[in-house]
């Protein structure tokens, strides 16, 4: 049995050509040199290389650089720099770190062996190619308190207060009585939820304004009309307060959740017109 001085495979049979890489067979089986266990190839023609090769026993070429060429552990074919599989079977190709870089060639970390990407810069360290910036968790990621932030819907919340008192003012003058309340809700919490960064604000700045708008529910009654009439507006139709913060947190989740893109356009028109 003879062994091809090219590619290494053995041959059996008289062949003057070898039916893998095609070489000259010709005294393949004479005495050949040692070849080095790594399969380590000549970069210029392919053959293999003895340990510690200065030059070429083939061709001279000088071996500046011994490059490992890797090879699938499925099926044996050679596999290009950078793939996750093998061409030719589809086997999962496992990269390793060459022993010869211990460092990232981009930042100069020293890596652990087998790391693909740099942990101090994000470097790919077989490409050199630096990935995205590490994204952090979006809200949606987040949970429901996490995601509450008082001082971001601090101003929203009293401008929205006071659009709500102004609303329910003008109801109770037209003389739409309590209902004016339940308007003055859907339509101030409607829009400024809208403009919150995230529904678990929106929620917080619809149940506060519901909440604050029930208790001066009365008093603005009694403030217009006097006491007689908040005593039997009272009387008549009670205190709306739960009512208000059911509706006001309601109002600002379908608004923040479904509503948040026409009602920043909205916004945005208005704020160009002024």
């Amino acid at each position: 049995m003879a062994k091809c001085n090219r590619c290494g495979i053995d041959i059996t049979g008289d062949w003057n050509i070898c039916p893998n890489c095609g070489n000259d067979l010709t005294g393949a089986g004479e005495s050949q040199e040692p070849q080095s266990s790594d399969d380590v190839t000549c970069s210029n023609c392919g053959a293999a290389l003895k340990e510690d090769a200065t030059f070429c026993d083939k061709c001279g070429n000088k071996i500046d650089e011994i490059i490992e060429v890797p090879k699938c552990e499925g099926c044996g074919s050679e596999i290009p720099e950078n793939v996750l599989f093998c061409p030719t079977c589809g086997a999962k190709v496992e990269q390793k770190l060459p022993e010869t870089n211990k460092s990232c060639p981009n930042c100069g970390f020293i890596l652990d062996a087998g790391t693909t990407f740099c942990p101090e810069c994000g470097s790919n360290v077989f490409t050199g190619e630096k990935t995205n910036e590490v994204v952090q968790p979006t809200d949606s990621n987040k949970g429901f308190a996490d995601k509450i932030n008082l001082n971001s819907i601090l101003k929203p919340t009293i401008v929205n207060l006071i659009v709500s008192v102004i609303l329910s003012s003008l109801g109770l003058l037209i003389g739409f009585s309590w209902v004016s309340f339940i308007i003055a809700i859907i339509i101030s919490v409607g829009f400024f939820a809208g403009l919150v960064d995230n529904e678990a604000n929106a929620i917080v700045l619809g149940a506060i304004v519901g909440l604050i708008l029930g208790l001066l529910e009365n008093p603005l009654v009694e403030f217009w009309y006097g006491s007689f009439v908040a005593g039997l507006y009272e009387w008549f139709y009670g205190g709306q307060i739960l009512l208000l913060i059911i509706l006001g947190i309601i109002c600002a989740y379908v608004s923040n959740v479904y509503l948040k893109k026409n009602i920043e356009e909205i916004a945005g028109n208005f704020t160009s017109l002024l």
